[in-house]
């Protein structure tokens, strides 16, 4: 059986394995994030050509932030006796970045390849189109824009930092990295509000944390430093 430590940072490790896979794979064949800015017809007709590669990169996406929901779990009960204020407020707000984050991507796997089939169906009339894009640009506000992407990155940055507490005695050079890194992820939210260079920020802030999500399960797994024994005196 796995113990929940081994668990746990398995989990830390995998899941920033599968969003960078992922995330990787959406940049490389859909422009991704770009393309989230991009007209609802062109981003139905990209996504109607990307085939059965690009299914698979969103369910990438949208594993990775369920897996976020055990992940931050595990590590919140590991750090209980350590500080269980912060313990708790780390599985709390844990949980609401992997949900919200999976409440978001989840049209992408559910409702986007239905629209996009509709968008680019052979009888499709302008009426038909404008459905599909209205539909597509209503979810994108209120599931993307809102839900995954406003409160995705406020979560997920809150999270970040309150792990970065945690560790901050036994791993203290990852510590201050996770609060840069929550800082970039943070700072896009700015970006509707036209705030310039925020998404770029954002989406390097991601890359880096999917690292430190890495880095920080590899040290779960290899287990806490342990304080060196101070040298007995003499009597």
């Amino acid at each position: 059986m796995i113990a929940p430590r081994q668990l746990t940072g398995s989990l830390l490790v995998i899941v920033p394995l599968v969003f960078t896979a992922g995330f990787t794979g959406l940049q490389m064949t859909f422009d991704y994030p770009a393309v989230l800015r991009f007209p609802a017809g062109e981003v139905l007709t990209r996504f109607a050509a990307g085939g059965v590669d690009l299914h698979l990169f969103w369910y990438a996406m949208f594993a990775a932030a369920l897996g976020l929901i055990p992940a931050a779990i595990g590590f919140g009960l590991k750090s209980w006796e350590r500080d269980n204020l912060l313990a708790a407020l780390s599985i709390g707000f844990g949980v609401l970045a992997g949900l919200v984050q999976a409440l978001g991507l989840l049209r992408w796997v559910m409702l986007v390849p239905s629209l996009a089939a509709a968008y680019v169906a052979p009888g499709a009339t302008a009426m038909d189109q404008a459905v599909a894009a209205g539909l597509f640009d209503a979810m994108n506000h209120y599931l993307g824009a809102g839900v995954g992407e406003h409160l995705g990155y406020l979560f997920t940055g809150a999270w970040t930092v309150i792990v970065s507490a945690l560790i901050w005695k036994q791993w203290r050079a990852l510590a201050i990295a996770g609060v840069l890194i929550a800082l970039g992820v943070v700072a896009g939210m700015a970006e509707p509000f036209g705030v310039p260079m925020t998404g770029m920020i954002n989406a390097l802030s991601f890359s880096l944390w999917a690292l430190w999500a890495l880095v920080l399960g590899v040290m779960v797994l290899r287990g806490e430093r342990r304080a060196v024994p101070a040298m007995a005196q003499p009597a």
